[in-house]
């Protein structure tokens, strides 16, 4: 499949899906503006480069989008709007979204069970918390296990998207595409249960998740493959 980011990594990945297998993207909202003093991140929306960004990702599309979804957050809301905006038209959604129209959104993919947080307010530390589930820290967590959120969203997206339809298409021209953006944390939780990534307790690091990037799958729920930084993998009955 052809893939246009600005992160290398996600049309590395996209190189090794087979062109008949129909893929989701859970993917991160694009570039923001930066931290505000106040702390208050759900009014923060996509900068100009955020912006080209999900404008170059829709123009880069070839094949047919079926399904978007995104958290609530206005950012993740935006970005598949900016996406939608510029996929050529014979493989735009069905179901045109325009800026005053609502983005199918699912609940599961804009919260934790557990609290990641900062310390001050009461939460297990956000940088924290993601940490102490990729080394299966549960005390550390507050009880709370990578299995259960990993579960969580692994559950949601194959039941909003690859599994309403479970066979494969039958020639690359049917093959379909689906998009839910979420935020980094949710790909972090995924991508250290999936693939084994690490992350510092202490701060941000080169690892972490960056803007518009995601993980891609092909399968079932029963039966999936995840692609993620040049990485593919096969997972049967898991957390099932």
């Amino acid at each position: 499949m052809n893939f246009n980011s600005s992160n290398q990594w996600m049309n590395e990945s996209a190189k090794l899906i087979p062109d008949n297998e129909n893929t989701v993207l859970f993917m991160r909202h694009a570039e923001r503006y930066t931290n505000p003093p106040d702390g208050n991140y759900s009014y923060l929306l996509l900068t100009p480069d955020g912006i080209k960004e999900a404008n170059n990702l829709g123009a880069a599309i070839d094949r047919k989008v079926r399904t978007v979804m995104s958290s609530p957050v206005e950012r993740c809301r935006q970005t598949i709007k900016e996406i939608v905006r510029c996929i050529p038209q014979k493989f735009a959604p069905d179901e045109a979204i325009s800026e005053n129209s609502d983005v199918k959104t699912e609940k599961e993919f804009g919260r934790f069970i557990g609290n990641p947080d900062p310390i001050e307010k009461g939460g297990v530390g956000w940088y924290q918390f993601f940490h102490y589930l990729q080394v299966h820290d549960t005390v550390s967590a507050r009880g709370v296990t990578s299995e259960q959120e990993t579960k969580r969203i692994i559950d949601a997206i194959f039941r909003c998207t690859l599994d309403s339809e479970r066979k494969a298409a039958s020639d690359d021209s049917n093959a379909t595409l689906d998009i839910i953006c979420s935020h980094d944390g949710h790909v972090v939780v995924l991508a250290g249960d999936l693939f084994g990534l690490r992350t510092d307790k202490d701060g941000w690091s080169e690892e972490w998740c960056k803007y518009a990037e995601g993980i891609f799958f092909t399968g079932t729920r029963k039966d999936f493959t995840a692609y993620w930084r040049g990485q593919k993998k096969r997972f049967v009955d898991y957390y099932m």
